[in-house]
């Protein structure tokens, strides 16, 4: 972790740590949950800092194996970041799943599914991509949209200022 609160190596996101991914593009912007309206799953987007509701912004990184975590949205327990669904926006959502640290927990049908990992690359300082564990995507906001609710999805990597993140462990709900 650097003096500025921000998780520098990957083994910093093990440990149930609450974390903020604040972009690159501007240090008032972060991924938040949006919504419910997705046959009642949440969606991911770019939230504006200085519009309140910091909660909407804060995630659980937890270790789900050798270099790998989850993430889990605060504000929704039980909802967990998924690379599997996507909204009608391209979106990538929040999946409710029933048990918390239990590496195959079970989904809404009664299946018991992976939990969904993560892992980044650093690139510049505390600034990394976030990977699904395959390195097939990178979380991506949208055109480089910055507007409330702009959807996050999943991209390839191309080095782009909205595909780079930081984990900030400082600041309004996060101690």
């Amino acid at each position: 972790m650097d003096a500025n609160g921000n998780l520098t190596d990957l083994s910093e996101f093990d440990g149930s740590r609450r974390i903020r991914l604040v972009s690159y593009m501007d240090e008032n912007l972060a991924v938040g949950g949006f919504g419910g309206g997705l046959g009642g799953w949440y969606k991911l987007g770019i939230h504006h800092l200085s519009a309140g509701n910091p909660d909407q912004t804060l995630f659980l990184a937890n270790g789900a194996g050798p270099g790998a975590f989850s993430l889990a949205w605060v504000a929704a327990p039980g909802n967990y970041v998924s690379w599997e669904g996507q909204g009608s926006d391209g979106a990538l959502l929040l999946e409710p799943l029933a048990a918390n640290n239990d590496p195959h927990p079970v989904g809404q049908d009664g299946d018991r599914i992976p939990l969904p990992q993560f892992t980044v690359d650093f690139v510049d300082g505390p600034w990394f991509a976030l990977n699904d564990t395959r390195k097939d995507n990178v979380f991506d906001c949208s055109g480089s949209g910055q507007d409330e609710g702009n959807p996050i999805i999943p991209y390839h990597w191309n080095g782009g200022d909205n595909q780079r993140w930081r984990a900030a462990t400082r600041g309004p709900g996060l101690g």
